[in-house]
């Protein structure tokens, strides 16, 4: 018989204390990972959860524990996510027993897939020999004193409104592509979805959405927004994302100067790190970020839960 069950409230400061663990081997081995934890709030958070979540109990003593969250993704469907604290095992058995439990009941909710965030490097393998497939990568770097450069003659770094929506979803677009995704292939519902959440994000205060004019033409674009808490990641860190240039302007040092010169104001600022992320398909992203300073923390992964 599985020794998993159900999680209840009693199990919370066990399993705080073990997410605790984890995090502290974590940010040892990599010391962009930050291993500072509220074991109060996540006690409470996953007591009152309206989730399921599952641990296993070997007679009372316990020896991991998984939980997720099912969403509605607007390009994949209902899919199911943990993160880095959503899970904790001893040894691999324990690892499926778990996942055999939550599978069957994330099937039930409608899920289609289980995403999960594991340490970049050695936390990935156990999920690998499990059928996932590594989708993103979350990379971090330390803000540093001030990059002296000039920008050339006729560039010109501006924040965007929302009178530059047509721009935004032509660069989506080569987002899109960059990620293995055919524009042509969405359907109205998501391409509204998309439309909805950068004018969201053209609207919004907090995010910076910035273009580079190259004579007058948009040539390049990216987000930055206070990356709000998480685990794994430091306070005052300001994600950068969107990160795109148009393939005319390409080769040219462009993307790098950009990032130089919002790095700085961040620092600036007060940010004391910044974090990227990127598809792992995306064979732009993948040897770009490395040579600005960043390093992986995270990957995040994908398993499809059809049978």
């Amino acid at each position: 018989m599985s020794p998993v069950r159900r999680g209840m409230k009693k199990d919370a400061s066990l399993i705080a204390q073990r997410v605790a663990d984890q995090l502290s081997r974590d940010a040892l081995i990599e010391p962009l990972v930050s291993d500072q934890f509220s074991r109060q709030e996540f006690e409470l958070a996953i007591s009152n959860s309206t989730n399921p979540w599952w641990v296993d109990d070997a007679s009372g003593r316990i020896r991991g524990h998984l939980y997720g969250t099912t969403l509605e993704d607007s390009l994949f469907g209902r899919q199911t996510w943990t993160g880095p604290d959503g899970y904790s095992y001893e040894v691999l058995d324990v690892l499926d027993n778990l996942c055999e439990q939550a599978y069957r009941s994330w099937r039930q909710e409608g899920s289609n897939a289980h995403l999960v965030w594991a340490l970049a490097g050695s936390g990935t393998q156990d999920w690998l020999e499990r059928g996932y497939r590594m989708m993103s990568v979350r990379a971090a770097r330390a803000l540093e004193a001030v990059e002296e450069f000039t920008w050339p003659h006729d560039y010109r770094l501006r924040r965007g409104t929302l009178t530059d929506l047509a721009t935004a979803l032509e660069f989506d677009g080569l987002i899109d592509r960059a990620q293995g995704v055919d524009p042509e292939t969405l359907t109205a519902e998501q391409r509204s979805a998309n439309r909805a959440d950068l004018e969201n994000l053209l609207d919004d205060p907090e995010c910076y959405y910035y273009l580079v004019d190259i004579d007058g033409s948009p040539a390049a674009q990216c987000v930055t927004f206070p990356l709000p808490a998480l685990r794994g990641n430091f306070a005052n860190t300001l994600h950068i994302g969107s990160l795109a240039v148009s393939p005319a302007f390409r080769r040219q040092g462009l993307a790098t100067m950009m990032m130089r010169e919002i790095m700085n104001s961040a620092f600036g600022e007060g940010f004391a790190y910044a974090e990227v992320r990127w598809h792992i398909d995306n064979r732009l992203a993948t040897p770009f970020w490395p040579t600005l300073g960043f390093r992986p923390t995270y990957v995040q992964l994908r398993r499809t839960l059809k049978d």
